[in-house]
């Protein structure tokens, strides 16, 4: 397939642009329940008294944890019954998990509970995304992932605020409950309508590799540099964006570390759709370390910076590339390995990325509690954005 294909209009654009706009759903019904909102479900059950806040951050990291190994059990199911059925069964797990999180009382009945919504989180989010737009597109496979995952910063000032005044009007367990149903209703009735495989095979053989690819994947220099570089900046990244309050609010006030966040947030929206523009035409590597690097840049006005507007413009900085780090795993399994090794390579990045950062904010909580600074934990988060980015420059010879 030439590169000057625009797959949005031919061969197949009615169906392309369908199926971006119902990934586009996926995630942000994924990232709401499954990502932004773990903070509200902490944040409200240690304040209604049903369990220690300690208690809730372990089960967090016991969600990403469980979620990391559910990306194979998830892949193994949709090339048995289906990608459509396996995301179906995944918006059940994970709003069904939401909505019951307020009933609970034992703390093994949360544990389970946060480990089924894991299997929820990985059958909507980043590799389900990833693979059912992938077995549509290739020319125009980063412009289409870029468009798909806006749905995650979407859900970030979407969902979040529509929990929290649905808990202020409703109560805990009808304001959670509520929200979920209601996201998981109208995504079922979309993906229904539109989620399907494309009759067309693509050039690239990816349409058949996303379902069930040919031939093990050898774990070679270059997916395990792959897998380190995404899985330390994505630490990094998480870590801060799970503590930017309390790492902010010491240095320049509430107010001023509030508006951070919300440049954070705008400038990842931004970020994510100017680069959509173009991504497909640039070097994925270059991309890659450019991103890494610009956080960097942010997390270090953020540690020199004494006034809000270092640390504002750091934020955004640093937000500006927070989306698009998410869609280029897609980019590297596609240009540097062979067409049935798609599915899996991506299903090994990411599940090697969320072991990682699933430790990231109880590192960050640790590290500025023992110190009682947030230079440490912005130092530290710094150096691994470095890292990353050296790492991605690294080009090992590999099959």
């Amino acid at each position: 397939m030439s590169a000057e294909v625009d797959e949005f209009r031919t061969p197949r654009p009615v169906a392309g642009w369908r199926i971006v706009f119902s990934a586009f759903c996926m995630a942000v019904f994924a990232w709401g329940l499954g990502f932004y909102a773990l903070s509200v479900y902490a944040q409200y059950l240690a304040q209604a008294g049903h369990f220690s806040p300690a208690l809730l951050s372990a089960a967090t990291s016991v969600f990403f944890l469980v979620g990391a190994g559910a990306l194979y059990a998830v892949d193994a199911a949709a090339a048995r019954i289906g990608r459509r059925a396996a995301v179906f069964a995944g918006v059940l797990l994970l709003a069904g998990g939401a909505a019951v999180l307020p009933q609970l009382r034992s703390p093994v009945a949360l544990f389970v509970t946060y480990g089924l919504m894991a299997f929820g989180w990985a059958a909507t989010s980043g590799t389900a995304i990833t693979q059912i737009v992938g077995a549509w597109f290739v020319a125009r496979r980063g412009l289409a992932l870029n468009l798909a995952l806006t749905g995650a910063s979407v859900a970030g000032f979407l969902v979040v605020p529509a929990m929290v005044a649905a808990i202020a009007r409703f109560g805990l367990g009808a304001g959670i409950a509520g929200m979920a149903a209601l996201l998981a209703l109208a995504l079922s009735l979309l993906l229904a309508l539109n989620l399907r495989e494309p009759q067309v095979a693509l050039d690239d053989g990816v349409a058949a590799a996303t379902a069930a690819p040919a031939g093990p994947l050898r774990m070679d220099a270059r997916l395990a540099l792959m897998a380190a570089l995404f899985g330390i900046g994505w630490l990094a990244q998480v870590a801060f964006l799970a503590q930017q309050l309390p790492l902010l609010v010491p240095k320049v006030g509430a107010a001023a570390a509030t508006a951070a966040v919300a440049a954070t947030t705008a400038a990842s929206l931004l970020g994510r759709l100017v680069l959509a523009s173009i991504v497909d035409k640039l070097d994925h590597r270059r991309v890659t370390a450019a991103s890494f690097a610009l956080q960097a840049v942010g997390m270090g006005l953020m540690l020199v910076g004494d006034g809000p507007l270092p640390v504002i413009v750091g934020s955004a900085l640093f937000g500006a590339s927070v989306g698009n780090l998410i869609t280029m795993p897609a980019l590297f399994a596609q240009r540097e390995f062979a067409p049935a090794h798609y599915a899996a390579v991506v299903t090994r990045v990411w599940s090697v990325g969320q072991v990682l950062y699933a430790f990231g904010p109880m590192a960050a909580g640790l590290l500025q509690a023992r110190t009682g600074s947030p230079a440490p934990t912005l130092a530290a988060c710094m150096v691994g954005q470095l890292l990353a980015a050296a790492l991605a420059l690294w080009r090992p010879r590999g099959r």
